[in-house]
C-alpha cells in the first residue's frame, strides 16, 4: 500500500510540472535547447525533482569505486555524444534486476544487476550510450508533445512508473506503465517504437565515436532476447523491447562500422566482480566459489575472479587469506587504485590503522578529491574514532559533490560523534534537500541558527538557505 501512495503521490507531483512546463506547441529541432513545450531548462529541473524523489523511495548502491568508475563511463560517452546539456546525475540503484532508464534533466539511473549481465565494458557501455542518446534527442519532451496533442499525461505516468520498477514495484509497476501505453493511441505507440530505434541508430554513432565496439549493442540485445518472459530480472525488456527487427537494425547499423580489436577496460571486471560479491547474501559461499573457479581455470578475467576472492575472504573476516590473495595483483599492477584501497583496507581490519591511513593519505596528495579515496579516508578515520578529523575531510569535500546526499549523510555521522551539532544540522538539512524532504531540511536549518553562539554571519548564511529552499519549493510547485 505505501508503494501505491507513493506512486500516486508521484504520478500526481510529476503531472503538476509537466502541465507547468507545456507552453507553445512546437518543438525545436533535434539538438535545439532553446525553446519548445519543454526547455532544456524545465527538463533539467524536472529531472531533479524526479532523482530527489528516486533517492528517497528507491534503494540505492552508495558503493563509491563503483560510483565513479560508472560516471567515468557515462561521460567518456557524454563527450562524444549529441547531448548539449551535459549536467548529468548518476543514480544506481541497488537491485539485482537487469535495468537502466534515462529521465528529462540528464538522470542516468543504472541497477546494480546491468553489471551482472552486461559480460564486458562493450556491452556496459552499449546501454549508457542508448539512454544518453533518449537524452540528447529530447525523447521525454517530444513525448510531452504528443501526449498534449492527445491531452495525455504521458511525461508524468512514465516516470512515476520508472519509480515504481526501480523501487521493485516488479508487477505494479509494469501494470502502471502498461495502462499508461495501453491509454495512449496507436500514433503514440508508433512514437514511442520509433524512439528506440533511434536512441539505437544515435547510440550506436556515439560508441564508435568514443571508441566502444559499436557491435556489442546487438550482440546484447540479441542474449536479452533469448531470455525474454525468463522473470522479473529482466525488467529492462518491458521498457526496451527486444524484437528480431530491432536486433536485425541495430546489427545492421553496426556493422556499418570497421571491425577493430577492442580492449576491454580491466576495470570494469574489478566493478563486475565488486556487485557480485556485494549482492551475495553470504560471503563465505562467495569465497568458495570463486577459489573453485580460480583452481579450475573456469574463469575469463582470473584477474578479477582473485580480487573478487580477496574482497569476498575480508567481508568474511578472513584478513590473512585476503591479504595472501591480493598479493599476486599487488605485484603485478602496483599502482591500481582498487587493488591498494582493497589492500589497506585488509590492512585496517588486521589492526594496522595508522600505516592504511597512512597510505590512503598519501595517495590522495597526488589525487586529490578522489572520490572512492576520499570517502575510503574518512570511513577510516570514522572507524579509528578520529571523528573530528572524519568530519573535516568530509565537510571539504562536499564542496565537490555538494549534490551527493551519501556525502551529506556520512558527514553528519560523523560530526554527530564529534559534538560539532552545528555541523550536524547543516549536513541533515542538505541531506533531506536532496531526498525531498524539505520540511525536515528546513527545521535542520533553522536549529542550526537557533544554536547558542552562532554567529551573525552563519545565521544570515542559514536563514538565505531556508529562503532558497522554500523558493524552490514554491517555484516547483512542491
Amino acid at each position: 500500500m505505501r508503494k501505491i501512495a507513493h506512486f500516486l503521490s508521484t504520478i500526481s507531483l510529476l503531472l503538476m510540472l509537466t502541465q507547468s512546463a507545456q507552453g507553445a506547441s512546437e518543438l525545436p529541432t533535434l539538438g535545439d535547447a532553446t525553446s519548445g513545450v519543454v526547455s532544456a531548462q524545465q527538463e533539467h529541473e524536472l529531472g531533479q525533482v524526479f532523482l530527489k524523489m528516486i533517492n528517497s523511495q528507491v534503494k540505492t548502491l552508495n558503493d563509491p569505486e563503483l560510483t565513479s568508475y560508472t560516471e567515468a563511463l557515462i561521460y567518456r560517452l557524454a563527450e562524444t555524444s549529441e547531448l548539449q546539456d551535459r549536467r548529468i546525475s548518476l543514480v544506481i540503484i541497488d537491485s539485482p534486476q537487469l535495468n537502466a532508464f534515462a529521465a528529462p534533466g540528464g538522470i542516468i539511473g543504472i541497477n546494480a544487476g546491468l553489471f551482472l549481465y552486461a559480460e564486458t565494458e562493450q556491452e556496459f557501455a552499449s546501454v549508457v550510450a542508448h539512454e544518453l542518446a533518449h537524452l540528447s534527442q529530447r525523447h521525454y519532451a517530444r513525448r510531452v508533445e504528443a501526449a498534449q496533442r492527445q491531452r495525455l499525461p504521458s511525461m508524468a505516468a512514465l516516470l512515476g512508473s520508472i519509480i515504481l520498477a526501480a523501487a521493485g514495484g516488479g508487477d505494479l509497476g509494469a501494470a502502471a506503465l502498461s495502462s499508461t501505453i495501453a491509454g495512449m493511441q496507436s500514433e503514440q505507440l508508433r512514437f514511442s517504437r520509433f524512439n528506440e530505434q533511434e536512441a539505437d541508430r544515435v547510440g550506436i554513432r556515439n560508441m564508435a565515436r568514443a571508441g566502444f565496439d559499436p557491435r556489442a549493442m546487438p550482440k546484447l540485445f540479441e542474449r536479452m532476447s533469448r531470455m525474454e518472459g525468463s522473470g522479473p530480472q529482466m525488467e529492462f525488456l518491458r521498457t526496451h523491447p527486444v524484437s528480431r527487427n530491432r536486433v536485425a537494425d541495430s546489427l545492421g547499423r553496426a556493422e556499418q562500422y570497421p571491425v577493430r580489436n577492442y580492449q576491454d577496460n580491466p576495470s570494469y571486471h574489478l566493478m563486475r566482480m565488486r556487485v557480485i560479491v556485494e549482492s551475495s547474501s553470504s560471503p563465505e559461499n562467495t569465497a568458495r566459489r570463486l577459489t573453485a573457479d580460480l583452481e579450475t581455470g573456469h574463469t575469463s578475467y582470473p584477474f578479477a575472479t582473485r580480487f573478487g576472492l580477496a574482497l569476498a575472504q575480508l567481508e568474511s573476516g578472513d584478513t590473512s587469506k585476503a591479504a595472501n590473495t591480493l598479493k599476486p595483483l599487488l605485484a603485478s599492477t602496483p599502482d591500481n587504485v582498487y587493488y591498494r584501497i582493497l589492500d589497506n583496507r585488509i590492512r585496517f581490519a588486521q589492526g594496522q590503522q595508522k600505516e592504511a591511513l597512512a597510505n590512503i593519505k598519501e595517495m590522495l596528495r597526488f589525487t586529490p578529491d578522489n572520490l572512492p579515496l576520499t570517502m575510503t579516508y574518512a570511513d577510516m578515520l570514522f572507524q579509528d574514532k578520529q571523528y573530528t578529523a572524519a568530519t573535516r575531510v568530509l565537510k571539504t569535500f562536499s564542496r565537490t559533490r555538494p549534490d551527493d546526499p551519501e556525502v551529506w549523510y556520512q558527514l553528519a555521522e560523523a560530526a554527530g560523534k564529534a559534538g560539532d551539532i552545528e555541523e550536524v544540522h547543516k549536513a541533515r538539512a542538505e541531506f533531506f534537500f536532496l531526498t525531498g524532504n524539505f520540511d525536515d531540511a528546513i527545521k535542520h536549518l533553522e536549529y542550526a541558527a537557533e544554536l547558542p553562539g552562532t554567529p551573525f554571519s552563519t545565521k544570515t548564511a542559514l536563514k538565505e538557505r531556508v529562503t532558497e529552499i522554500q523558493e524552490y519549493k514554491k517555484r516547483m510547485k512542491l
